[in-house]
């Protein structure tokens, strides 16, 4: 509809602006007399046509009258802003078309789009990508259902999706887990910085004594893979196309990226070490590529690593999902990508903020060096796989969240990943009920008030995968499948479907099984189920 909206004010504008070029903004305002979409098409006009926007609203919303579009009861404006109110009509057709594409609907068929949506990108969503030098922690449920339900969108408007987990199997962090297991052996180290925990103690049982700290350390990273976090992220649903491993990235030297590298002029040598001008790329300081001692840094891996995304393997887009603690990283990075010949928009790095988890109203304090900490693995146990998703989901990843444990667990309205499926079953209920439904109802029966704004609701969808496709807010997904279940709830309270009116039955039966195939299609692309009871 806002395609429609869009080609219907430019068509209009061109006639007395032949090259104007469309900045139209359609959305949908918060204020329902505002209508069910409003533009602010006039707003850009007001410097070409020397006039104000209420005057030139005026002017369009006449000509657009004068089109008789079936799709709109009214179209008006208010202080500038291009009004549109659906008609009756072109909601009760919305139901037919829900029917028909069933769990396909809002998708992107891309054999039969148009052109411009036929070149659909190859992307890839690395995420997660936790250290492997310990179990996953409630911080990496946050990056990770975020990555797996942005990666489910993207796949919905017709991209090409690679989910990938980059493994830092090598370096400083890999030797220090070495050391923690040397020590808990038996074997004296002058060293503060190790890690601690039982899970340190179990994969100190499991490694021969023989080994030195550094092979320790690789033979951790694999029994740490194997028993902490493959099967845990199986257990949460997520399945990635690719593990890649960093000690891959030196096996066939990295001498190309070096020579594109010093080509720029950015790359020096000072004190034994090779450094990189990240200064001049907006960053504080210069970086480190090449410690003197000859070891490459984590900066130059992630280099390496892109390049590699970006120049090897071709990705259209590349989206990293990673922890606060990246958040000084991001900047250098892009630049650093940038002076490889790779346009800086190809790489998209979205941070996600710090989760304090809350227990009986009080912090639980965490620390994985210190060996104290709740793993993902435990709390999903506790409060379950489709809360945690949703409560991790429901927030803007550039928001600090609090996890409250209880909250999560409660069986009320209140919890609302409990309130949306309660609805879905609830839905599952009435059709169950119902038995035999109408092949052809009468839609044009649904004029009631409630009936037509759960159709508003549920036409929003499409157009709201489209979006988070575009601009990654995946939470609004979370907050639609509120809103949608709300709507119903609503729409449930007020009306009865079962009648003793066959014709209307039917068509609030029709209504309904739109209403759960869209909120089953929200919920499956969150990775939620979606009960038929409760």
């Amino acid at each position: 509809m806002r395609e429609l909206i869009k080609t219907l004010i430019g068509d209009t504008v061109r006639k007395i602006v032949p090259d104007f070029k469309d900045g139209t903004f359609v959305e949908i305002p918060g204020n329902k007399g505002h209508g069910d979409y409003t533009a602010n098409t006039a707003f850009a006009l007001t410097k070409i046509l020397e006039k104000s926007s209420q005057e030139i609203a005026e002017y369009l919303v006449n000509e657009l009258k004068k089109q008789k579009i079936e799709d709109f009861s009214k179209i008006e404006t208010k202080n500038g802003f291009i009004n549109f109110f659906l008609s009756p009509e072109c909601l009760q057709r919305q139901i037919k078309e829900i029917l028909k594409q069933k769990n396909k609907y809002g998708w992107v068929d891309t054999k039969k789009s148009p052109p411009s949506l036929k070149l659909r990108r190859a992307v890839q969503v690395e995420f997660i990508s936790a250290n492997p030098t310990g179990p996953l922690t409630i911080g990496n449920g946050r990056g990770g259902f975020y990555g797996d339900a942005l990666a489910n969108i993207l796949e919905s408007q017709g991209y090409k999706v690679t989910r990938e987990y980059y493994i830092n199997d090598r370096g400083e962090q890999i030797l220090t887990l070495g050391r923690s297991i040397k020590i808990v052996q038996g074997f004296k180290a002058d060293i503060e910085n190790i890690y601690k925990g039982e899970y340190i103690n179990e994969l100190a049982k499991q490694i021969d004594k023989k080994l030195n700290a550094e092979e320790a350390g690789q033979k951790a990273v694999e029994l740490v893979l194997k028993t902490y976090i493959r099967p845990v992220i199986k257990r949460l649903g997520i399945k990635f196309d690719n593990w890649f491993s960093e000690k891959t990235l030196y096996k066939g030297g990295y001498e190309k990226v070096m020579e594109d590298l010093m080509r720029s002029d950015l790359v020096y040598e000072k004190d034994g070490a090779t450094w990189m001008k990240t200064s001049q790329l907006g960053d504080s300081e210069d970086r480190v590529l090449i410690k003197k001692d000859g070891s490459e840094t984590y900066f130059l891996s992630d280099i390496l690593y892109h390049f590699d995304k970006l120049k090897i393997r071709k990705f259209d887009k590349v989206i990293d999902i990673w922890g606060a603690d990246h958040h000084g990283y991001a900047p250098r990075l892009k630049a650093a990508v940038a002076t490889l010949g790779v346009p800086e928009d190809n790489l998209k790095i979205i941070i996600t903020q710090l989760v304090r988890l809350v227990k009986n109203g009080k912090e639980v304090k965490v620390s994985k060096r210190a060996g104290t900490f709740v793993t993902l693995e435990e709390l999903i146990s506790e409060v379950g796989l489709d809360a945690a998703r949703f409560f991790f989901l429901m927030y803007s990843p550039n928001t600090h969240m609090d996890f409250d444990m209880e909250f999560a667990k409660q069986r009320s309205e209140k919890n609302p990943v409990y309130y949306i499926q309660y609805a879905h079953a609830r839905l599952s209920s009435i059709l169950k009920k119902a038995g035999k439904i109408s092949k052809t109802p009468d839609f044009e029966l649904l004029k009631e008030k409630g009936e037509l704004g759960l159709i508003r609701k549920l036409i929003e969808f499409p157009e709201l995968l489209d979006e988070v496709s575009r601009n990654y807010e995946v939470h609004r997904l979370a907050h639609y499948s509120m809103e949608l279940a709300r709507e119903f709830h609503n729409f449930y309270e007020k009306y009865r479907v079962i009648t003793e009116d066959k014709n209307l039955t039917s068509a609030r039966l029709g209504l309904v099984t739109a209403t759960k195939i869209i909120l089953a299609n929200v919920l499956n692309l969150m990775g939620i189920k979606a009960p038929d009871k409760m």
